[in-house]
């Protein structure tokens, strides 16, 4: 598996003339009594001597700037150099712009293009009346973050040197101004880094009496003359490309999460993937079991899942994303029902890409391993060298996961006399192993490619098998595993200076056993009690199979800029599966082999995008068609033997748009919609060979997808900084596929159709000085039937059954910093979620006191993590305790999910 890097940053270094300081008391002129009482120090970009601003990805830098007398001060500006960006909460790192993530790709802009940020305030840092009484010295790391207009959106403290230091300089900084930085004539948000140095005057220099000649004039301090500022450059680095809350305020329908914070907690992606509005991943036991993600209220795969714009399943990563390790994603992107053409994807409810971690010049690691209930272990590695901003670069990176699962639910067994009583007992068969690796090579700024990269990736994840469905029958002989390999090819060139090209091609490879062979039948504490008539805890026979897959792959995106703020896109996605199978165990060895014949599935998406940005970017409107292209081959056997060849060819037509209006600062409407088209997928289509029987009947799935959405860029104020998001949605489906049956004739069938009206509401806060943070979401939603024929005819207009309709989630969280060492934080945090009860069933049949229902679940986790940084090397320690409350959950009727359960994660990077 392979989580690659970002080689389209477009991270350039120029250099420029330092600005003009501004006029102030801190000019002395030559022979001047300097003051006794500083008015203080100076930082910011626009410092008499030399300064360094690196934006993202950037080296190091100095500066100094000598302010008069005593309480003067010595400023730096660094951008946010390796790692050592902390996005607020809610923040992230940019997606990168891979071959399917990449709304414009464009070639570095030259020294020329790049205008560095330029302070223009004339602002002063007081120096703090009681450090300067007690003539205590200090030296503040700040993060600014400055937007399109060169406004500072957020400052944060990176390194402390005490409250009254910190709380002095950052509450000056958030009044600092700047002239923003543009990349080829267009304002850019950027990060910079200021380091701020409170140091009091040198003591005066005592006349030294001279025997030959005796003056009574002292020598002049240092502070009674002015020297000229040194000629030196101001460099900086500029990204090219958009940050995250520049992709929040474009058009796209897009929620963009940071994992930087979740990366130190013991949670898996599936948890943060839950914790956000609109979302929900129910899961039918610990890490590794099954698990249901549904966005606005489609499921499963009506959502597709990409990693850096590459199909999820393609990547090394078959067994679900609510089981990809945390730690080897920087970022996560949800669109909301209406997806960009770049990722060639037929999502019918949306999409969600994860961004890997971007890869920095010089040679990087970083290590996690994290113990605790159940018998888990989680280890994830990676590593990268890249020896200059441009050239050669390779990394690599490997996880390995373990859990027994042998988590305590209550069940009902047996007693001696047959009776059924309640008992707690653990969880006997629901083990889980995964382990994987990718490496990856590649070249930026060559003659004939702009970037051209080389991946491979491997995984492979085993699985025992509990219980069934609804935890009413125990089995303890059945597993499942899978293994992935596969490789990917990026190439990337800018043709013209207008024109733009990406293109990838993959190979993947997958192979599935399913193994249920057991001769006997287990109670729920493990014990054998009796032999079964026939092999198999399942159901219907022995099962022992294994089907392989092979998937090739291609994305091409090309970009045209037909004037300025006119960009038009078109986007290929070609797709070819293939499947055959084996079954070891049927009835009989004259019986046909269903899962034998190779099976053939093609598809192909087709995009075109036309994006115009009007009224100084005020207004932003994205307009698209798509084509969807479907073909399916497959061998049906005949009830008499011999096979029957069956085909199916589709043809679809989609498409949508999108608008962002900017309403004045800090305000922006945003409104989308697509027609969207889902093409049955391969299990759908092709069956499972066992219980699941092909359809090659299937039709597509379709969707009108509305959002409307009013959101507030981070506001500023003296009680802290505010965020909030208040989004609409409605879905309205048809062709809906299920699957349907009973015993062992299961398939999947086109029967019904939804109407889906929601609103989900964000909102969050932090402290001055970023002390504390608190963000808090919620969802409200109601999915109903929307058919009055067929199999839920009958149920026209009835709430769904077995859904969570209103659920929501808060996060608090403290940051102590410089508590032992200037450079340490402490961080307590705790977090809930609610889900309201509902129905397992349709809510009309019965009466409500005889209705199998999911009660309410209020869920808390609290913990608390340290972490230290000592040049280039950051070592962290987090506790966590989940479920505090030992409060019983389910996600799904009857199947109960892991208790209170504590945790212990370490993580290393340098």
């Amino acid at each position: 598996m392979f989580l690659p890097v970002t080689p389209l940053a477009l991270l350039l270094s120029v250099a420029t003339p330092p600005p003009a300081s501004p006029a102030s008391s801190e000019q002395v002129p030559a022979g001047a009594q300097a003051p006794t009482a500083p008015e203080g120090g100076a930082s910011g970009i626009a410092a008499p001597e030399a300064h360094t601003a690196h934006g993202l990805g950037a080296g190091a830098a100095t500066s100094r700037d000598h302010g008069p007398g005593a309480g003067a001060s010595t400023s730096k500006d660094h951008g946010p150099g390796a790692g050592a960006s902390t996005p607020e909460p809610g923040a992230a790192s940019p997606p990168p712009t891979s071959a399917a993530d990449a709304p414009s790709p464009q070639a570095a802009p030259t020294n020329e293009e790049v205008q560095v940020p330029r302070r223009i305030d004339s602002v002063v840092v007081p120096y703090p009346e009681a450090e300067q009484a007690a003539r205590r010295e200090g030296e503040v790391v700040l993060r600014l973050t400055l937007d399109e207009t060169g406004v500072v959106t957020d400052s944060e403290v990176v390194r402390s040197a005490g409250p009254a230091f910190d709380e002095a300089v950052r509450t000056a900084s958030l009044s600092f101004r700047f002239e923003p930085a543009r990349v080829r004539g267009e304002p850019v948000a950027c990060q910079i880094e200021l380091v701020h140095t409170f140091q009091l005057d040198a003591p005066p220099q005592q006349p030294v009496a001279s025997p030959e000649a005796p003056t009574e004039e002292p020598a002049a301090t240092p502070e009674a003359t002015a020297t000229a500022p040194e000629e030196k450059k101001l460099e900086t680095t500029v990204s090219g490309r958009s940050d995250a809350e520049k992709q929040r305020q474009s058009a796209e329908a897009v929620k963009v999460v940071s994992v930087q914070r979740a990366r130190a907690r013991s949670v898996d992606m599936g948890q943060v993937l839950a914790a956000q509005e609109g979302v929900e991943v129910r899961r039918t036991g610990g890490l590794g079991s099954s698990a249901s993600f549904t966005l606005n209220g489609l499921t499963d795969d009506q959502v597709r899942f990409f990693l850096d714009g590459v199909p999820l399943d393609l990547s090394g990563f078959p067994f679900g994303i609510a089981n990809v390790p945390v730690n080897l994603v920087d970022s996560l992107q949800l669109y909301r029902g209406v997806v960009p053409i770049r990722y060639g994807a037929d999502a019918l409810g949306g999409a969600v890409n994860l961004t890997s971690t971007p890869l920095e010049v010089g040679a990087h690691g970083a290590v996690s391993l994290q113990g605790g209930a159940f018998g888990t272990f989680r280890l994830t590695l990676g590593g990268g060298y890249k020896p200059a901003p441009t050239g050669f670069y390779a990394r690599a990176h490997f996880f390995a996961d373990t859990t027994k699962n042998n988590y305590a639910i209550d069940v009902e067994a047996a007693d001696d006399r047959g009776n059924l009583r309640p008992v707690t007992i653990k969880r006997f068969h629901d083990g889980y192993s995964a382990l994987g690796g990718g490496v990856e090579v590649g070249f930026t700024e060559l003659s004939w490619a702009d970037r051209v990269v080389l991946r491979a990736f491997g995984s492979r994840n085993d699985k025992e098998l509990q219980h069934n469905m609804v935890m009413a029958a125990p089995y303890g002989e059945a597993t499942y595993d899978a293994d992935s390999l596969g490789a990917q090819l990026l190439y990337a060139k800018t043709l013209s200076p207008a024109v733009r090209l990406d293109a990838l091609a993959g190979y993947a490879w997958q192979a599935t056993r399913l193994v249920d062979v057991a001769e006997w039948g287990y109670d729920w504490f493990g014990n054998r009690t009796f032999p079964r008539q026939l092999p198999g805890e399942i159901g219907g026979g022995a099962i022992d199979q294994t089907v392989w897959q092979q998937t090739a792959y291609s994305r091409v995106n090309l970009g045209w800029d037909v004037a300025p703020s006119h960009t038009l896109r078109l986007a290929l996605a070609p797709t070819v599966t293939t499947r055959t199978g084996e079954e070891r165990r049927r009835a009989s060895p004259s019986d046909l082999d269903s899962l034998a014949p190779r099976r053939t599935q093609l598809t192909f998406v087709t995009g075109l995008e036309y994006q115009v940005d009007l009224l100084d970017d005020a207004l932003e409107v994205i307009v698209f068609g798509k084509d969807y292209v479907y073909q399916g081959r497959a061998r049906q056997p005949l009830a008499v033997g011999g096979w029957q060849d069956k085909d199916k060819r589709l043809h679809q037509l989609g498409g949508g748009a999108s608008m962002r209006l900017r309403l004045g600062t800090p305000l922006y409407l945003k409104a989308s919609y697509e027609r969207a088209t889902r093409l049955p997928r391969a299990d759908e289509v092709f069956g499972n060979g066992v219980l699941v029987l092909e359809n090659l009947d299937l039709e597509p799935e379709h969707s009108h997808n509305l959002n409307l959405s009013l959101s507030t860029v981070p506001l500023r104020t003296r009680a802290g900084s505010f965020r909030g998001e208040v989004n609409g949605f409605a879905r309205f489906a048809d062709n809906l596929i299920l699957l349907t049956g009973r015993d062992r004739d299961w398939s999947y069938q086109n029967v019904y159709g939804a109407r889906i009206l929601g609103v989900e509401l964000s909102a969050g806060w932090t402290s001055p000085g970023g002390l504390f943070s608190v963000d808090a979401n919620a969802t409200a939603q109601d999915p109903r039937n929307a058919s009055s024929q067929g199999t839920f005819g009958d149920f026209d207009g009835r709430r769904l059954p077995n859904r969570p309709w209103l659920f929501a989630n808060a996060t608090a969280r403290m940051s102590l910093r410089g508590l032992a060492l200037a450079e340490d934080e402490l961080s307590p945090f705790w977090s809930t979620r609610y889900v309201h009860g509902f129905f397992r069933n349709w809510e009309g049949l019965g009466a409500v006191s005889t209705k199998d229902n999911l009660d309410a679940q209020f869920v808390q986790a609290a913990g608390v993590g340290y972490r230290v940084r000592r040049g280039e090397l950051t070592v962290g320690l987090t506790a966590e305790l989940e479920n505090l409350t030992d409060a019983k959950v389910f996600d799904y009727y009857g199947v109960e999910r892991p208790g209170r359960a504590g945790w212990l994660k370490g993580t290393l990077e340098y």
